[in-house]
């Protein structure tokens, strides 16, 4: 086991496997390394582990040879001892493929161990420098210094993983496949919105913006009465229609119901309407996305949509729009200063009350390239 910065070279790779036991937005951020093992391994097979749940965001990913899904989801309601039996026998379906290289980007114990169950010759990782169960490090084969930038982009540090040994990527751009069915139904959501192809203002791109107001974390969302207000004076101010939309969790449709019921213009809804692919067929025709740090905003940032993203309590610097036109509004808030500070998590945190409705709206006119005053 090496601790390098500039491995061996690698020899006899017919099949690799990328692990990301992460959520949706995180395994979005992985994809530009999909495309870099390709250059590098032309001729190997890749597949890619992740958990159920995630796989949308690769399913249609024309150089992977498969998807696995770890069933996190589905054990949650076995007991301890049905839990272990059934990850143990999850693990041996991952050693019969054989892998001959595992690559780790979720940096986390049940990735180490997998990859080390798999048997492959090279297991390839970030040193966890002391974090985790005893001995982790040993589990790997090749181990990269972490990054030292705590500012680094997501999508960097990914890729930094295998440049450390020396796999440079030709392109960085995150990459989302979708299905033709997927096209067909945004299609059909937009025509049925009124929103025809003769208001086309670019090849592929519609008249409307989508605005998704939600996360899952509800304490990432910007106030609901400053939402409502911006979607009225987008939609009242500027002519443009605004499609609002929000994931399939109740709570996340109760709050964008909420901000509907607030607005004086009616905009599109499609809440809790759309799968994943779908949403980003749909954000992909779009002039412009509109939301907090979510998955939905990597996703429109993958399709090329120019983005204004709300952050507080995330680190803006790594999560950001990757690769795309964008604008973030952010406030200074100790929780993302310093690292170390908590804001209450069961309500709006301060930093993003802090955003005014005058900020969003001149970011706005900004992206959509528009000389008017808010």
């Amino acid at each position: 086991m090496e601790l390098t910065r500039h491995g061996p070279e690698f020899r006899n790779i017919k099949k690799i496997l990328l692990i990301k036991l992460k959520h949706i937005g995180d395994v979005l951020l992985t994809t530009p390394c999909i495309r870099t093992l390709h250059e590098t391994f032309s001729n190997a097979k890749i597949s890619f582990l992740v958990n159920e749940g995630t796989e949308a965001m690769l399913q249609y990913h024309p150089l992977l040879e498969e998807v696995l899904r770890f069933p996190r989801s589905s054990m949650r309601h076995l007991s301890f001892g049905a839990r272990a039996i059934a990850e143990f026998r999850f693990a041996n379906e991952i050693r019969k493929r054989k892998f001959d290289m595992i690559v780790d980007l979720t940096s986390a114990d049940r990735a180490a161990w997998l990859g080390w169950w798999s048997g492959a010759h090279y297991r390839v990782a970030y040193d966890p420098q002391g974090k985790g169960f005893l001995g982790k490090r040993m589990f790997y084969t090749h181990l990269a210094l972490p990054p030292n930038n705590p500012d680094e982009h997501e999508v960097q540090k990914n890729l930094g993983l295998l440049k450390a040994f020396e796999m440079s990527p030709r392109d960085p751009r995150m990459e989302l496949h979708l299905a033709d069915a997927d096209v067909a139904k945004a299609d059909e959501v937009l025509n049925g919105f009124g929103l025809k192809s003769e208001k086309e203002i670019t090849l592929g791109q519609r008249n409307f913006i989508i605005f998704h107001p939600t996360s899952r974390w509800l304490f990432k969302c910007w106030e609901n009465s400053r939402c409502a207000a911006l979607i009225d004076w987008i939609q009242a101010k500027l002519k443009i229609p605004v499609l609002i939309t929000c994931g399939p969790d109740l709570r996340e449709q109760a709050r964008a119901h909420e901000i509907l019921a607030l607005t004086r213009t009616q905009p599109r809804s499609l809440i809790g309407q759309l799968t994943l692919t779908q949403w980003a067929a749909v954000a992909a025709q779009a002039r412009l996305f509109i939301g907090v740090d979510s998955a939905p905003m990597h996703i429109a940032a993958s399709q090329g949509t120019p983005s204004l993203a709300f952050f507080g309590p995330t680190g803006f610097q790594n999560w950001r729009p990757w690769a795309v036109e964008h604008t973030v509004l952010v406030h200074d808030c100790p929780c993302s200063r310093d690292r170390k500070s908590h804001c209450d998590w069961t309500r709006t945190r301060a930093c993003m009350a802090a955003i005014t409705l005058e900020e969003a709206q001149h970011a706005v006119a900004q992206l959509l390239h528009l000389e008017i005053a808010a």
